[in-house]
C-alpha cells in the first residue's frame, strides 16, 4: 500500500525517525495490536522509541512503548519535538478512532499531550498542512477525511473540517474488487499540493482521487 511499513516479529508498522547524532538514529515504531488479514499475528501495545546504531545497524529499545491500540501510522513535525499517531480501530471496534499527540522527550520516552476523535473507523494516515497549523487524518474504513488545528505546543485542536467521500456500490462491476469496493469508500491518503491550495484524497474503493480546495 501507500504506507511506509514492513513487517517485523509478526507486528505490521510504520516507522518515523530521525538522525539524532553521526551514530544513531531514533525510530519510533507503531504496531498493530490485533491479528488482520495484513498483520498476521499482530499483538503490539503502542508505540516503541526504539534507537538504531549507523555502524552496526544494530537495534535497541530506548523506552517503554506509548500505550495504543493500532498504532498503525505516525508523523513527525518539524520541530522533531512532537510526534502525532493514529489509532486504526475496525468497523468491528465499539469505539470510534483516535489520533495522538506526543512530546518526545530527551530521553526518548513519549509524553501523551492529548487525543482527539476521527469520528469513524481504520484511521490510517496523517499529513500536516500550512507547516506545523493543521493536520489531516483519513478514515479508511468509513472513508471520511477531518482536519484539526494544532497549537503551539503540539496538541490537537479543534477540528476545523470533516468530509465523508461519496460511495456507489460496485459489486455489479466486472473487475470489482470485493474486499474494498462493495462496502464503503476508502480514503486511504490525504495530501496538500506545495502551495496548499489544495488537498488530494485517494480512494481505494473507487479508485479515485478528490480534490478539495483549502481554504486557509
Amino acid at each position: 500500500g501507500s504506507k511506509g511499513s514492513f513487517f517485523f516479529f509478526f507486528f505490521f508498522f510504520f516507522v518515523q525517525g530521525f538522525l539524532m547524532s553521526e551514530s544513531f538514529f531514533d525510530l519510533f515504531v507503531g504496531t498493530y495490536s490485533l491479528s488482520l488479514p495484513w498483520a498476521p499475528g499482530g499483538h503490539g501495545v503502542g508505540v516503541h522509541p526504539l534507537r538504531v546504531s549507523c555502524d552496526t545497524a544494530e537495534t535497541e529499545t530506548r523506552q517503554a512503548p506509548a500505550p495504543l491500540y493500532c498504532a498503525s501510522y505516525q508523523i513527525i513535525d518539524a520541530t522533531r519535538r512532537v510526534l502525532y499517531s493514529t489509532s486504526e480501530t475496525l468497523t468491528t471496534d465499539p469505539e470510534f478512532g483516535i489520533v495522538s499527540a506526543y512530546r518526545i522527550q530527551a530521553d526518548g520516552s513519549l509524553e501523551l499531550l492529548n487525543t482527539k476523535s476521527t469520528h469513524g473507523h481504520g484511521c490510517c494516515y496523517l499529513s500536516f498542512g500550512l507547516g506545523n497549523q493543521y493536520l489531516f487524518s483519513a478514515n479508511y474504513c468509513t472513508g471520511q477525511i477531518i482536519v484539526f488545528r494544532l497549537e503551539a505546543d503540539g496538541r490537537i485542536g479543534d477540528e476545523t473540517d470533516f468530509h465523508s467521500l461519496p460511495f456507489v456500490n460496485r459489486s455489479q462491476d466486472a473487475n470489482v474488487n470485493t474486499d474494498r469496493q462493495c462496502d464503503w469508500s476508502h480514503a486511504h491518503c490525504v495530501l496538500l499540493d506545495p502551495a496548499n491550495r489544495f488537498a488530494f484524497v485517494a480512494d481505494l474503493a473507487m479508485d479515485m482521487v478528490y480534490v478539495f480546495a483549502f481554504d486557509q
